[in-house]
């Protein structure tokens, strides 16, 4: 097969198509089957990822009744009304510790009162029983861990215990920096 062309000075030229050098083909840096495998795990991760998103907004929603308790508890300490917030304990727990000994207890523990923020950074909700931990900045700007365990009483969240600082056990006890030799 042949075409003809025109140059450029009047004369014609004729080109043999046929003998072309071949086209080579690029090699290509993926094959369609890893390509394929590589589109179905990035799917999979995408869809894993949502799942756990939903966990967590889930957990995080349930979680928020018995956060509402605690604030309003703290918030009551703060305020001065110590049967408000002695109201907000579970049943068991009034049983154990009276309203004049709770009294008490508050007095020796001022940094309650001066409660300014409080902050939730772990919270856990299985069936009727919440555990949240975190800590509270206190007026001066120190801040103290604090765990509290709630369970829930007729439809309501009521705090059952709560540590802090000075009441949580150390996981890891203090080891001498130094060994003597």
């Amino acid at each position: 097969m042949e075409i003809e062309g025109l140059q450029p000075d009047g004369q014609e030229r004729t080109f043999d198509v046929s003998r072309r050098a071949p086209v080579t083909q690029r090699p290509r840096r993926f094959s369609s089957r890893l390509r394929r495998a590589f589109a179905v795990l990035a799917s999979a991760g995408l869809i894993a990822m949502a799942c756990v998103a939903c966990l967590v907004g889930f957990s995080w929603v349930r979680s928020q009744g018995a956060i509402n308790v605690v604030q309003a508890q703290v918030q009551a300490i703060h305020e001065g009304k110590v049967e408000e917030a002695y109201a907000l304990f579970s049943a068991g727990y009034r049983d154990g510790m009276t309203l004049p000994m709770f009294r008490r207890w508050l007095r020796r523990q001022r940094r309650l009162s001066n409660v300014q923020h409080l902050q939730f950074w772990g919270r856990s909700v299985w069936g009727e029983t919440a555990l949240l931990w975190g800590s509270f900045e206190d007026d001066l700007g120190h801040t103290y861990p604090v765990r509290y365990l709630l369970i829930r009483e007729k439809g309501a969240w009521r705090v059952d215990n709560f540590q802090l600082s000075a009441e949580i056990p150390d996981p890891a006890p203090h080891r001498e920096r130094f060994v003597e030799i």
